[in-house]
């Protein structure tokens, strides 16, 4: 078993932050002016059990930015087995866990202050991209399984690593920002045979 340390420079197709901010700057506002509903972060786990087997569904976010944390949940659970769900324009003030096997995607979303690691990933696949994650106690995202394309993202000053991946989990890094935070950058686990 072997555990790789990367800090994010070019060998994980990393760009400076401007760079990204310019893929993801004003877009919330004009996807927000043309959807029909708006959701709040407490919303979401219902609109998901209530979808339906093989469905895909597509929530946007309200603009929570402002609002109070909801000290009671310390976090939100998406169960999102047999689905296909998409996540736009969500203000996260605390941590997201995802499991089962479905496919969810995450962008344009705030995850920012959250206490523990930001985006948690069970299992499922998905595309997690042009997100903030900003200021959590533990990691940006920290995933035990899955198969996650990462892309576009600005991972910034989280207290542990900006990404974990455990054995289980299978990442594909690209085009992310990912600096200021207090483990490495970047930490995979991977099982490598020593002998055969």
């Amino acid at each position: 078993m072997r555990t790789r340390f990367f800090e994010a420079d070019e060998s994980l197709g990393a760009v400076k932050e401007e760079k990204a901010k310019e893929e993801i700057s004003g877009r919330c506002e004009e996807i927000r002016k043309s959807a029909d509903k708006l959701y709040s972060i407490d919303e979401i786990a219902d609109e998901i059990q209530k979808t339906r087997e093989s469905e895909k569904i597509k929530l946007i976010g309200k603009d929570e930015s402002n609002s109070e944390k909801n000290k009671e949940d310390k976090y939100l659970l998406f169960d999102i087995r047999n689905k296909e769900i998409e996540l736009v324009c969500f203000d996260f003030s605390r941590r997201v866990i995802v499991e089962g096997e479905g496919e969810i995607d995450f962008s344009l979303n705030n995850f920012k202050n959250i206490e523990g690691n930001a985006l948690g990933l069970k299992s499922g696949e998905g595309k997690i991209s042009h997100n903030l994650f900003e200021n959590s106690s533990k990691s940006g995202i920290f995933a035990n399984g899955g198969k996650w394309e990462i892309y576009g993202n600005i991972i910034k000053n989280n207290l542990s690593y900006g990404v974990y991946g455990d054995y289980q989990a299978d990442l594909i890094l690209d085009k992310n920002a990912i600096f200021g935070n207090g483990g490495y950058e970047v930490r995979i686990l991977k099982e490598r045979k020593v002998y055969e």
